[in-house]
């Protein structure tokens, strides 16, 4: 092999072609001519040039036309060749004429900057109102119609009129709200797109409704692990143009998750009861299964509560129904409603207006019912005057006896049901509920045939003036047995998740059964429950975060434990985020696009506002 081939073979090991390693080998006279940049001297002002640049090098620029030169004619003949062939009429200026071009230049640049500076924070003010109204849920003309002139009228009484300035360079218009709500919910998604594709499982809350302008929304919230932490947070909220089938609803789901998550890291999916959602064999979850094995349904809780409190004797059933009945007959004409109103105001009631039943809300019937037997002496008055027939059961003490009944038990059941509500909520938590009222419903029903209705207040203040007909306790007695009756039915005893499960929210307490865990499971089991430093996190953790904590050290029993505690056990969240699709879309804003402002207002992960200012140009308002 010759000398040639040789050093060629080297110089392709650099990464170099010959020509690069040729060029780069005269260096010397490269750094000799660098020795030679000529420096700006103060005196070369009277020719109108300052200097700019490299200080090592810099090059002359003119103040008057603003030519840039190179620093080889940083010369005084070439500066004065240049002043007297562009500039002729300025070369007997004299020296303070160029001192003031120089400091007039310097003040514009610092103007420049001054503005760059106001216009990047009124940016960032402008991000800051958007997400404020999304958050409220409020029009985005807002901004430029209230928020931008109330702005302006407190800094013009406070801070004087240079401030009113600052302030009307934030761009506000609806547009720029619109655009800005978009680019923020688009910064949330990702942020949240990227914690729970880093946490091992995450678990989902399906549920489907429809808006103002009966457009049917998939709405679906997600719960996943972050930072030792468990988070939840609104996945995606999906129009459906069509149907409402199993078939759609999974289509729109999986369109969204395919291309972002894995399904295969779905370990549960809460719904609704509809047929659609809980099918067996093609409804949503049967088809969520089908493509994520480990997941598990459930059955929201709070609806099998509804559903277990809504079974009545028919005795009790037409007390409600003829509460209803009064009910429509003053709120359903404006009239008696204004009339009603003065009638209690006349009387001294502490309420002046009843309150509609609607069978959908969870709390409805209790306080629609409650709110009846507190005004009763005001409608039967109102009735009366009205000469309805339904004055007359107002005059019936066995009517009034089942009223003040069915105020208390719906009342004690709208309690549960608010038990039932929040946001990180466990399956222990509920269950402890639900046993709990089981168990009282049993106690209540012995205590009834004992004669005793100590626990329903309203009623044993009635009873203390009215004696009740004999088989009134045993109609009691029935609606509790048959309460009980239904809420085994929706939460049997053989289904309790809490089953063989409570070492999990008490690891230090609870033993496992023999054939309830693996071998590996309980002998990991066994080695925390010994652990006196583990004891003392779990005292000062939750316990999400405890088994979390103990997942690097036991994995596979704390696996266990994450994959039950992750998923959820009620779509609390998404009939929260129905409610606001309701306040955010109202006949005045039908057309509005719900998801990103949906987003925005209910997502608790705060938005990386750098990032945005950055990626946008900074201008003023327009």
């Amino acid at each position: 092999m010759s000398k040639k081939q040789t050093s060629l073979e080297s110089f392709f090991a650099k990464g170099k072609r010959p020509s690069e390693e040729t060029e780069e080998e005269p260096t010397t006279s490269k750094k000799k001519k660098a020795a030679f940049n000529r420096q700006y001297q103060e005196s070369y002002l009277k020719y109108g040039f300052i200097a700019t640049g490299d200080s090592h090098a810099p090059s002359p620029l003119c103040i008057i036309c603003g030519n840039q030169l190179s620093n080889e004619a940083m010369k005084p003949s070439k500066l004065l060749r240049h002043l007297e062939t562009k500039h002729p009429a300025l070369k007997d200026k004299p020296f303070e004429y160029f001192e003031r071009k120089k400091q007039e230049q310097e003040g514009q640049k610092q103007l420049l900057r001054a503005t760059t500076s106001i216009n990047a924070s009124a940016l960032r003010a402008s991000y800051l109102v958007a997400h404020r109204i999304a958050k409220a849920k409020k029009p985005f003309t807002i901004g430029e119609e209230l928020i931008l002139p109330a702005t302006k009228d407190i800094c013009r009484e406070l801070l004087g009129d240079a401030a009113v300035k600052k302030i009307a360079q934030v761009p506000l218009s609806a547009s720029t709200v619109t655009r800005r709500i978009d680019e923020i919910a688009e910064d949330i998604e990702t942020q949240l797109l990227e914690r729970i594709n880093t946490s091992p499982w995450y678990a989902l809350q399906v549920d489907e409704s429809t808006d103002i302008e009966n457009k049917a929304i998939l709405l679906v919230y997600v719960r996943y692990l972050y930072q030792e932490d468990v988070h939840e947070d609104m996945l995606c909220a999906l129009s459906l143009p069509t149907k409402t089938t199993a078939a759609e609803l999974f289509k729109s789901l999986d369109d969204y998750i395919s291309g972002k998550l894995k399904w295969s890291f779905c370990v549960g999916i809460c719904t609704d009861g509809a047929a659609a959602m809980t099918g067996r064999l093609s409804g949503l979850t049967a088809r969520i299964k089908e493509v994520a094995p480990e997941c598990e349904s459930t059955h929201c809780v709070i609806h099998r509560e509804m559903l277990a409190s809504r079974k009545m004797p028919p005795e009790l059933n037409s007390v409600l129904n003829d509460v209803v009945k009064v009910i429509n007959h003053i709120k359903a004409h404006a009239l008696n409603s204004r009339l009603f109103e003065q009638l209690c105001e006349e009387m001294d009631a502490e309420h002046r207006r009843l309150l509609l039943y609607t069978e959908i809300r969870w709390l409805s019937r209790g306080r629609s019912l409650a709110r009846v037997f507190e005004l009763r002496e005001p409608l039967q008055r109102f009735l009366s005057e009205k000469k309805s027939l339904l004055a007359a059961h107002f005059s019936d003490e066995e009517w009034v006896v089942k009223l003040a009944y069915l105020c208390d038990i719906f009342n004690l059941l709208n309690e549960l049901n608010l038990s039932l509500q929040g946001k990180m909520t466990t399956v222990f938590k509920l269950a402890d509920k639900v046993a709990a009222f089981k168990a009282k419903l049993d106690l209540w029903g012995r205590r009834v045939n004992r004669g005793i209705f100590d626990m329903f207040p309203t009623l044993a203040g009635i009873l203390k003036e009215t004696e009740p007909e004999p088989l009134f306790s045993q109609l009691v007695h029935d609606h509790l047995s048959s309460l009980l009756k239904e809420f085994e039915r929706y939460f049997p005893t053989t289904k309790d998740p809490r089953t063989a499960k409570e070492w999990i929210r008490d690891p230090f307490v609870n033993k496992p059964g023999e054939s309830s865990m693996s071998v590996q499971d309980e002998d990991q089991l066994l080695e925390i429950a010994s652990d006196g430093s583990l004891k003392s996190v779990f005292e000062t953790t939750t316990l999400p975060v405890f088994w979390i904590k103990v997942m690097a050290e036991y994995p596979e029993i704390a696996t266990t434990a994450l994959k039950t505690l992750l998923p959820f056990p009620t779509s609390y969240l998404c009939e929260a985020g129905f409610s606001a699709v309701t306040a955010t879309k109202t006949k005045l804003r039908s057309r509005l696009d719900i998801s990103n402002t949906l987003r925005v207002s209910l997502s608790p992960i705060s938005p990386r506002w750098d990032r945005l200012v950055r990626e946008k140009q900074a201008q003023g308002s327009h």
